[in-house]
């Protein structure tokens, strides 16, 4: 996957590390030319210098061939002009803007830009740490009928393919952690014990979820 990442600050490099050693085509913009060594030895992408939302540093990027789209600056004007540069100029399939202030929210809805909210997303996750400490991430939806959901594979959920997860559980798998990496949720990957399955699911479906992936949810 070729996965172009607007912004290299914390956000920024956090995501683009990320998917590099995950083994996608990286490529990250941002306007500070050092911010290329902070990325450090381990990046194994691009870097182009120059505005988020330019044109032709996005293209030099390779934006043409791009199958997603982040834009992470902590400017949520540059992240919204990003997007829809990725959108609608270059018709990148997946684009996703971080977006820092709630109130824009609605904005950004209008604009039918899909987006990340930094701040309610770190409240909620604390939250559901705290109600339901099995789950190291679980994020409801404001319309409750979808879930994020992490979830350890027990013993017994070892072998099933992300495929067979999507047509029996009736889930989404986003990525799997296998101790320090993490894979995107492609349909051929099998997961194996003790690996942490990232999931949009939806209400109603946690317990066949739980129960194809042996978690200790579903041992009580």
């Amino acid at each position: 996957m070729r996965v172009v990442v607007a912004g290299c600050g914390r956000v920024g490099r956090q995501v683009a590390l990320l998917l590099s050693q995950s083994g996608e085509d990286v490529s990250v913009v941002d306007h500070r030319p050092e911010a290329a060594h902070e990325l450090g030895k381990s990046f194994d992408g691009t870097f182009h210098t120059g505005l988020v939302y330019d044109v032709d540093v996005l293209i030099e990027a390779g934006i043409r061939d791009a199958d997603a789209f982040l834009a992470v600056t902590d400017s949520d004007n540059a992240n919204l002009m990003a997007v829809q540069v990725a959108k609608e100029v270059f018709q990148v399939p997946r684009a996703i803007a971080r977006l820092d202030d709630p109130s824009r929210e609605q904005s950004y809805r209008a604009l039918d830009v899909s987006f990340v909210a930094g701040a309610h997303l770190v409240a909620q996750v604390m939250f559901e740490r705290i109600r339901e400490p099995d789950f190291a991430f679980h994020v409801s939806f404001p319309s409750g009928d979808i879930q994020i959901l992490e979830m350890k594979v027990g013993p017994g959920g070892a072998g099933i393919s992300v495929r067979a997860l999507e047509r029996e559980g009736g889930v989404r798998v986003a990525a799997v952690r296998r101790g320090p990496v993490v894979m995107l949720g492609e349909a051929d990957l099998t997961v194996e014990a003790g690996d942490i399955v990232v999931a949009a699911v939806r209400q109603g479906s946690e317990a066949d979820i739980h129960h194809l992936l042996a978690t200790e949810e579903d041992q009580r």
